[in-house]
């Protein structure tokens, strides 16, 4: 029995041209025969439907695809651009499911027609889901920049800038901007270096983006984990971490007490991280609830031996700026 190889195209244009079919249709119906609402009314069901099932195919195979292959299909930027690894199912993830959550919306409003409490409640809970996510694809799509991450005016350097650790550093963005902040400052960029969705961990990204930005000879790059750094006692003048200390779970504290270690008497921590707040839940919606409050992380300053200098939002997130007491 001979089968026949058929593309994903060809699998699926049966729902193109419903779509199509029944577009043209409501628009007759709509406009010659108005009267005629049920009419009208299973047409759009069928559209939106059948639109739905388009987009949840697509977006399933988007999401099940590697990211290395993803990337052999987008238009190939400028060798002098910047490259900072984010995946695109992270910074265009949100909008797709937004999309996705408002066709969903409009087809339960009518499909629900026969339960007019039931109808209002699904639809007006759907609209806003698909409002938090397009929200929450604003703030995840501005990690696909090529720019480097902005810094609060601060003053980091009070016990001086010979040596200044970028932690959890990635392919360099923070490291950038920190090399910008004054032309004699030697950083050591540190990472584990493990992030699944970045080829090489991200290390041939940090080298590639160092050399375009022309700092290389001014990082140093090494490799461990936070809570035990290869580094010791009074190692560095300041130390900046954007984005990295929140992933850190039950080793926040053991990494706030490492940084302590490391960090010279009178050094400053400039710490960048998402708190529980508007900005965590447009990303993690009920999961934000799991992040830490500023309160959390106050507390766990005094009891790692900083003090708090300073604070406020940057980012889409928020800022501490801390010291290790000279005495």
């Amino acid at each position: 029995m001979e089968t026949k190889n058929k593309t994903w195209f060809g699998n699926h244009s049966h729902s193109g041209i419903v779509i199509f079919a029944a577009a043209i249709l409501a628009i007759i119906f709509i406009n010659f025969l108005p009267e005629e609402k049920i009419f009208s009314s299973v047409l759009i069901g069928l559209i939106i439907s059948h639109t739905l099932i388009l987009l949840i195919t697509v977006f399933g195979g988007w999401m099940l695809l590697p990211e290395r292959i993803l990337k052999k299909f987008r238009k190939q930027t400028s060798v002098r651009s910047f490259d900072f690894g984010w995946s695109s199912k992270w910074s265009k993830g949100f909008g797709f499911a937004s999309l996705l959550v408002l066709l969903l919306a409009a087809y339960s409003y009518l499909g629900l027609t026969g339960n007019p409490v039931l109808q209002i409640f699904v639809f007006t809970f759907l609209l806003l889901l698909a409002v938090n996510l397009y929200i929450g694809n604003i703030i995840a799509g501005d990690s696909g920049s090529t720019n480097d991450v902005i810094l609060p005016y601060v003053d980091l350097y009070k016990a001086g800038k010979n040596n200044v650790l970028d932690a959890g550093c990635g392919a360099g963005r923070t490291t950038i901007s920190i090399s910008k902040t004054s032309s004699d400052i030697n950083i050591v960029a540190f990472d584990r270096f493990d992030a699944n969705y970045i080829d090489d961990g991200g290390k041939a990204l940090l080298r590639k983006n160092l050399d375009l930005a022309g700092i290389s000879s001014r990082v140093t790059i090494e490799q461990g984990d936070i809570t035990s750094m290869p580094f010791s006692i009074n190692s560095f003048d300041a130390a900046v971490s954007s984005f990295m200390f929140d992933h850190l779970g039950k080793n926040k504290l053991p990494a706030l007490k490492e940084m302590w270690r490391v960090l010279k008497p009178g050094g400053r921590f400039l710490l960048i991280i998402a708190v529980r707040g508007y900005s965590t839940f447009a990303i993690a919606n009920v999961l934000s609830l799991a992040f830490a409050t500023r309160s959390d992380w106050k507390r766990l300053f005094q009891e790692s031996g900083f003090y708090l200098l300073d604070e406020g939002n940057i980012n889409f997130g928020t800022y501490f700026l801390i010291e290790k007491p000279r005495g």
